[in-house]
């Protein structure tokens, strides 16, 4: 009965990562050493030395050396605070990393190095990727429960003196999804969290909810979003108090191959490029956007009345509704006000 059941997943969990996004695709390249890695570690239950439940949940705090981060679990994280290089009177940024992730991945360091080029800011790291390996409906799943343990490691922080004035999460992907619990549970706790950045919010299992509710604007107080493969493995609307569209933000993205094999990394090239905006953004690349009724009306120029507004990390609290703007197909992808006419 077991192994009918694990079936019935796996072929659940295929339909849902695949249908949406594959009309998109085709394949014809090979995989690379990368894709390999990420299917394997969609096939494991658990990252080599972790334990699959929340007690081995990580909070990763990056000092001075970001090749030394030291280690927090949800029931020492109090500890942080009297870390000396911890600064109370910065602001905090909480990272959420994605599906089949781990802390040592490019996706991380690069946003990583990003905060400590930028400087100013105290830089946590939640690393759950021993919960986020496997069966991706079981992964899912997961995210209420891994939303509430974080809510509750974040309060304590919160009552030991970090201000909630100054408290950021990120997340991406699935990511999304677990900041937006996250947020939702800190919510029940009796704190608000200011912003909530949403980095291409999964699409699969969330739109429509077949198993939780996914992000909303109601999470914080204020919700920006960057889409990059929207309906494909991003989220296909709105879902934010700000939306940011660069390039449609579909795939592909510029830059990204035209014909990739199916969830390789090749294939994630446009949902990955939304950790690069946001990384390239805290260096201080400006990804100047319009608001706009669509893509279209933007590249027809039928929105260049409206003011310019930066997309990523100086976006404003003030902003509400669908951002358009263009990139560059490769690094730096910031066009400054060049991409948003």
């Amino acid at each position: 009965m077991r192994y009918k059941f694990e079936i019935i997943l796996l072929v659940i969990n295929v339909i849902i990562v695949t249908s949406p996004c594959m009309a998109q695709r085709n394949a014809s390249l090979p995989l690379s050493p990368v894709s390999f890695r990420n299917i394997l570690r969609a096939m494991a239950p658990v990252p080599r030395g972790r334990v699959a439940n929340s007690k081995d949940v990580r909070i990763l705090y990056y000092g001075k050396d970001i090749n030394k981060p030291v280690v927090y679990h949800y029931a020492n994280i109090k500890q942080l605070l009297a870390d000396p290089e911890f600064d109370l009177s910065k602001p905090t940024s909480l990272y959420i990393h994605g599906y089949v992730e781990q802390a040592t991945d490019d996706s991380i360091l690069t946003v990583v190095r990003a905060y400590q080029k930028r400087g100013g800011h105290n830089l946590l790291l939640l690393d759950w990727s021993n919960l986020g390996f496997g069966n991706y409906i079981n992964v899912i799943l997961d995210l209420k429960l891994l939303g509430e343990e974080t809510a509750k490691a974040m309060a304590k922080l919160l009552k030991g003196g970090l201000s909630i004035d100054g408290l950021h999460l990120i997340g991406h992907s699935l990511g999304a999804h677990l900041g937006g619990f996250t947020c939702r549970y800190l919510k029940n706790l009796g704190y608000k969290v200011p912003r909530l950045t949403a980095l291409d919010a999964a699409y699969p299992g969330f739109y429509p909810a077949l198993f939780l509710k996914p992000l909303s604007e109601q999470d914080a107080r204020f919700v920006d979003v960057i889409h990059t493969d929207g309906g494909g493995f991003g989220a296909p609307l709105a879902i934010g108090h700000a939306d940011f569209w660069p390039n449609e933000g579909r795939a592909k993205q510029p830059g990204c191959l035209p014909l990739t094999v199916p969830l390789t990394v090749e294939d994630f090239c446009s949902h990955w490029r939304s950790w690069r905006f946001w990384a390239e953004s805290v260096e201080g690349g400006e990804f100047a956007a319009r608001r706009c009724s669509g893509y279209d009306a933007f590249l027809r120029g039928h929105c260049r009345t409206e003011p310019i507004v930066y997309m990523g990390y100086n976006a404003t609290s003030l902003l509400r509704g669908n951002y358009y703007l263009r990139t560059a197909a490769e690094s730096p992808f910031a066009l400054g006000e060049r991409g948003a006419d």
